[in-house]
């Protein structure tokens, strides 16, 4: 549970505030030097892990430690101070940049007075941290990265050949097709279609998103829901695609193409970090950064986009489908 109030009754000492890290400073502060340097580097080593990890379970402890954080209503400057680090190294944990061992999040999650079970799946976040991809039953353990990569991302990539992408879905179609996977209740499935109608807004604004989408034919002629519901959608569909953010081509369905036989996924790009591939499956997700995994995904695209109908073409098709 975690605590309404950050008024901390105790202080406890992880390492130094000021830390030089690879040749950078982090903290702004004139560099320590002599044995000191070395005490703080030592340090260092011993409660944080690679500051390259960025990885998919960095990326969702980031968010995890962040949402309690925001909890309790602290700054990063008021947790630094309580941690004895500075403002900018508990925004890197935050973000995934730099991940704290297991240890070092115990001490975090102990400030900031999360305990029990949510305290136990933080912690097994930061022992796995380092791995590169990330295979989890219940799509619901990845969602908070994949909400931290589609906000962070400049390129979103969604190959889906049997239904419409989560970012392009009107609310009820998400209702009925999240009912298909398995939601245990109606209330489940209307709450879990709130929060994929949330996850939209990287797509507007003042800095909107750029997506790609790929759908397959059958998944617009053959819909898991009611003809109103899909009537709505299309209609809802094409009108995204004028949006010069967004650009959707159909894959026909006498264009079998490999890379979209084998079921959804999805490929984003960023400003400042690797890229990263989300594949979907029934009740389970998997999280890719393998780089020479991700570039057979990359390629995959183009030779997606050469069989698929233009999106002008695309839309003449969606259009004549409604």
């Amino acid at each position: 549970m975690i605590s309404s109030t950050h008024e901390a009754t105790f202080h406890i000492v992880t390492s130094a505030a000021c830390i030089n890290y690879g040749g950078v400073h982090l903290t702004g502060q004139d560099p320590p030097s002599g044995d000191e340097a070395g005490r703080r580097k030592s340090r260092l080593t011993m409660f944080d892990m690679a500051s390259s990890a960025d990885t998919p379970r960095a990326r969702a402890l980031g968010v995890e430690l962040r949402k309690a954080r925001q909890a309790t209503g602290m700054s990063t400057r008021e947790l630094a101070e309580l941690v004895d680090r500075s403002g900018s190294h508990v925004s890197r944990w935050e973000n995934g940049k730099l991940t704290p061992s297991e240890a070092d999040t115990a001490t975090i999650l102990a400030v900031l007075g999360v305990t029990g079970s949510e305290r136990d799946q933080v912690l097994e976040l930061a022992r796995d941290a380092l791995q590169p991809n990330w295979v989890a039953p219940g799509t619901d353990k990845q969602l908070a990265a994949l909400t931290e990569y589609e906000r962070t991302a400049t390129l979103i990539i969604n190959v889906e050949p049997l239904m419409i992408p989560g970012l392009l879905q009107t609310y009820d179609y998400a209702r009925h097709i999240i009912g298909e996977f398995g939601a245990s209740s109606r209330s489940e499935a209307e709450q879990r279609a709130q929060q994929r109608i949330g996850r939209q807004h990287v797509l507007s604004g003042k800095r909107p998103k750029r997506l790609l989408a790929i759908i397959g034919e059958a998944g617009l002629r053959y819909p898991a829901c009611p003809h109103d519901v899909m009537a709505e959608q299309l209609d809802h569909l094409n009108h995204l695609g004028t949006q010069d953010n967004i650009e959707i081509q159909v894959l026909p369905i006498d264009r079998p193409s490999g890379p979209a036989m084998s079921g959804s996924w999805a490929l984003l790009e960023f400003a400042q970090a690797k890229p990263v591939v989300q594949l979907e499956h029934y009740y389970s997700s998997t999280t890719i950064t393998d780089v020479k995994a991700v570039s057979r995904y990359r390629v995959a695209v183009e030779t997606l986009r050469k069989a698929a109908l233009s999106p002008p073409d695309s839309a003449n098709l969606i259009a004549g489908i409604s």
